[in-house]
């Protein structure tokens, strides 16, 4: 009896070993969904990346599949997933322009600054009239003024350090300050280029020439 029963459970594991492998790209799909709209994006990637190993060749790959795909390996962070399935969702003509902003928020999150300021430079031309551009924009700003402020604060910190030291070394300090007012100037006119009315670059800009004049 004891055998019979451990061949039946042999048997009803191979047949549900059997059933799971039936499962199609649509199944998989599905239950991605499902898991989409738990916000299980762990549970929802992993399914979502069975439904398009499973995907029939001879069919295009569902547009919103490929952007959920992105979406939720966005969500649990994993930023290489998530550029990999937005550059193929622009590649797809799905929500380009919102793809690209997350391309690039991805970029972001890695700390890959440079390749993100190269990519949406592309990219504010290539979506001038989306309505996301502003976004673009945004983010290009808030990096190029961070930028700036790195040798700008080091200018200050280095005109601070006038207080405690010998008139003899002002003329040194000043050039070493200027020096550092000159590298920080290019960031915040770059601020400039994409937020003309941004107050904070202006008003840095201001303060280097006014600096840099000897006034």
């Amino acid at each position: 009896m004891k055998y019979l029963l451990t061949v039946s459970f042999v048997l009803f594991a191979l047949a549900g070993s059997v059933f799971a492998q039936d499962k199609s790209a649509a199944d998989y799909k599905n239950e991605g969904n499902e898991a989409l709209r738990s916000k299980d994006y762990q549970k929802a990637l992993e399914l979502y990346e069975e439904a398009l190993a499973n995907w029939s060749e001879e069919e295009p790959v569902e547009d919103a599949l490929v952007y959920n795909m992105a979406t939720c390996a966005r969500r649990i962070e994993n930023y290489d997933k998530a550029i990999k399935y937005y550059k193929m969702s622009k590649e797809q003509g799905f929500r380009g322009d919102i793809a690209t902003y997350y391309i690039a928020y991805s970029l972001k999150k890695q700390d890959k600054e440079e390749e993100m300021e190269a990519f949406l430079g592309d990219a504010i031309e290539e979506y001038s009239s989306s309505k996301y551009v502003g976004h673009m924009k945004k983010m290009l700003v808030t990096y190029y003024l961070k930028k700036g402020s790195e040798p700008y604060n080091e200018a200050s910190q280095i005109l601070a350090s006038a207080q405690n030291a010998d008139p003899s070394q002002y003329d040194e300090i000043n050039a070493k300050a200027n020096e550092a007012f000159k590298k920080a100037k290019p960031w915040f006119e770059k601020a400039l280029k994409y937020d003309p009315d941004n107050s904070n670059a202006k008003a840095t800009i201001e303060e280097i020439n006014k600096r840099l004049a000897g006034n």
